[in-house]
């Protein structure tokens, strides 16, 4: 635990395990939680539907949960990374470490989980068109899946294996995602929910 000027204190655990009624043993003061906030993290835990309902059972009336959650990995670029990974050559080393296509689910499922437990619930998914600008040799959509989907990969793979994941991969993103007058249009899904529970 860190502590700054502020009152303000930071703690870092498995989220699996975190309670927001504030009685973990480990971190004592930590609750119970007004607000819990996610960003970009639950499509990493599996099942996590079930963490949600957890959470929704154990904060108190006046708590609100805010999520987002990307919910693009049905789309071609994420399609084309888990294609690539399952080249034989990679002799499987990646099993684990990409997302499926149901990492996610969509708003409404996230909505009626969430109202079944008593909250009100504002669920949202608003059309993204990112506008990525070519530049140089590298496909605009690798360059930004190389900060995202394959920051698993890149953790341990050696700079050789990690130029031949990047050769196979350009071209195929470069077939999927066209350049139009300098720019490669990225559609990308993103998942919101806000969600309170009643005094």
């Amino acid at each position: 635990m860190q502590k700054t000027s502020a009152t303000v204190r930071f703690a870092v655990l498995d989220v699996r395990a975190w309670d927001p009624t504030g009685d973990l043993d480990a971190f004592p003061g930590f609750g119970p939680a007004d607000v819990v906030i996610a960003n970009a993290l639950l499509q990493w835990v599996p099942d996590h539907q079930r963490l949600l309902r957890r959470w929704a059972g154990q904060l108190r009336d006046g708590a609100s949960l805010a999520f987002q959650v990307p919910g693009n990995f049905a789309e071609p670029s994420h399609q084309i990374i888990r294609e690539v990974a399952a080249l034989s050559i990679w002799d499987r080393r990646f099993d684990g470490l990409l997302l499926g296509a149901d990492a996610v689910a969509d708003p409404q499922t996230y909505a009626a989980l969430l109202i079944d437990e008593g909250f009100s619930v504002d669920a949202w998914e608003p059309p993204i068109c990112n506008q990525l600008p070519e530049t140089g040799d590298d496909h605009p959509v690798l360059r930004w899946v190389e900060g995202t989907a394959l920051r698993g990969i890149r953790s341990i793979v050696d700079d050789g294996e990690w130029d031949a994941l990047r050769a196979e991969l350009n071209p195929r993103l470069a077939l999927a995602y066209p350049v139009h007058n300098g720019l490669v249009f990225l559609p990308f899904r993103r998942i919101f929910v806000v969600a309170s529970r009643g005094r």
